[in-house]
């Protein structure tokens, strides 16, 4: 444990033995604070099981007023619940200038780039001005630091960082050494993580993977990492609830639910940023099935070619988190991969994976951009993803899943923005090395990588032994998530990492 966990525990320790000895007879009386995201039904049905936990006062953030009338009365009492559409949306657009001078303070005080921070936003930068923009982080960091100053909860709990707001909850609560645990799956199948270091990385994986590979793996810790590789080399599977975003778009009866829903979020609270007009829906949901079949019928996209040399990369799903919080600066897609393919030895093409996900939300001028690179080859959705990732010489990720199933499968990785698994001795990392160096970066993992079996399985035994039992996932589009089952496993996990051991 570092220097700095050891003393936020401490501290953290010390304040909840502060709080049984006022609540009488060894109890905790506790306070939790809930970034809800979009998880307020799940998040809501956690917190009224952690009262069994000793935590028995929550409050929390919610988008809008629709979510908050999802859980108001409900068996749990949020005081207070800050509703960013009646709380912070009128400060944020009431016309003032930034304070400049005090956004430059605290940001030289978080040791955080505030413009980092923002790149992180996919939601509410939209339509506004840079001032526009700065008065808006600006209120978010007064309002949030406010908030957990007159709370002063003892944990705050949410899903890991994935907008600017959520990334002002984590560093504000971090600023107050206030623990805020995300709740994230484990990348094993049916396993979730409970960590506090955020960016999808969890301190207790890193921790014991560094004790294994001091030590060696026990006999145990041997099978089990070595079944599951075996495992997943015979039977690969795509990552938890891939499946279901995965499903072709169309105008079925599942289709006309998430419509319903979407309708019912939008009316709750039409300034809520993460809902979407009805029409809006509708014109994306046209637009992806027209995008889809004019793909089809021009044959946009080309088939593996026997025998050939390839490097392969996977076209991430965007917006989202991974790419946003841990690689701003690779959004560029098109840029990156003209890069990669002017980086690559001759002899190799860049084999480019469309996402099951992603069917038709790009506009076809991006993939005919791709197209327009040489060396590349532009592959369908549909193609088989692990036969190219067996036959492939290298797997080339920003922060995708490939990567990490590439390591799996014991080929070379290049990455370029921070994931969880960069912790392997033989992943290459090209943002550590300059752009003109990246051939040589390539040649070498091409034709003198050697695999290291032994931290791979040190890696996936870390991941079991501080795993748990449950599903993380979005509930609206993962029904399954909402199993009272679940929803206990989650809150055991919570509560073992939150309140102590012996509640979980």
């Amino acid at each position: 444990m570092s220097a700095i966990r050891h003393f936020e525990t401490r501290s953290h320790g010390i304040e909840r033995a502060r709080r049984r000895s006022r609540a009488g007879d060894g109890a905790l009386n506790m306070k939790s604070y809930i970034f809800f995201s979009v998880h307020e039904k799940l998040f809501h049905e956690v917190a009224a099981g952690l009262r069994a936990s000793g935590v028995d006062t929550h409050s929390g953030f919610v988008w809008g007023e629709q979510q908050a009338r999802t859980i108001l009365d409900r068996g749990v009492t949020y005081e207070p619940l800050i509703v960013f559409t009646r709380d912070l949306l009128p400060l944020c657009d009431d016309g003032q200038q930034p304070d400049v001078e005090w956004l430059e303070r605290r940001e030289r005080e978080l040791g955080v780039s505030i413009q980092r921070m923002l790149a992180a936003e996919r939601h509410l930068l939209k339509g506004r001005t840079y001032e526009q923009i700065l008065r808006l982080a600006e209120v978010i960091l007064r309002e949030v630091a406010a908030a957990y100053d007159r709370i002063k909860p003892d944990f705050v709990f949410s899903e890991d960082i994935s907008c600017f707001t959520s990334y002002a909850h984590f560093i504000l609560a971090r600023e107050r050494k206030i623990p805020f645990w995300c709740i994230g799956t484990a990348r094993l199948p049916k396993r979730l993580s409970i960590y506090s270091a955020g960016f999808q990385r969890s301190e207790r994986v890193e921790s014991l993977y560094n004790e294994i590979r001091a030590r060696g793996l026990t006999n145990d810790e041997r099978v089990e990492a070595t079944k599951y590789v075996d495992e997943f080399r015979n039977h690969p599977a795509p990552p938890p609830g891939m499946n279901v975003r995965a499903v072709r778009p169309g105008m079925g009866l599942e289709d006309l639910r998430y419509l319903t829903q979407a309708v019912s979020r939008y009316l709750g609270d039409r300034d809520d940023p993460t809902s979407t007009a009805p029409l809006q829906v509708i014109r994306q949901r046209v637009r992806r099935i027209a995008r889809i079949q004019i793909a089809e019928i021009t044959k946009l996209f080309e088939r593996p070619v026997a025998g050939e040399k390839y490097v392969l990369y996977p076209i991430h799903f965007q917006p989202e988190a991974s790419t946003l919080v841990q690689a701003p600066m690779y959004l560029d897609q098109i840029s990156l991969l003209r890069e990669i393919a002017q980086s690559l030895p001759v002899g190799y093409r860049l084999y480019v994976k469309e996402h099951k996900t992603n069917r038709g939300r790009l506009p076809l001028s991006f993939y005919e951009a791709i197209k327009a690179i040489p060396s590349v080859r532009l592959l369908g959705p549909d193609e088989d993803t692990w036969s190219l990732i067996r036959d492939a010489r290298l797997i080339t990720v920003i922060t995708g899943t490939m990567g990490w199933e590439g390591m799996l499968f014991d080929k070379p990785v290049v990455i370029f923005g921070a994931v969880w698994f960069d912790i392997l001795p033989h992943v290459y990392r090209a943002n550590d090395v300059p752009k003109d160096g990246w051939y040589g970066m390539f040649s070498k993992a091409l034709t003198a990588h050697k695999p290291d079996s032994e931290a791979v399985l040190a890696l996936v035994s870390a991941m079991f032994q501080t795993s748990y039992p449950g599903r993380m996932h979005n509930p609206r589009s993962h029904p399954e998530a909402m199993e009272p089952s679940n929803i206990a496993d989650i809150t055991r996990a919570l509560a073992a990492s939150a309140v102590g051991p012996a509640h979980g």
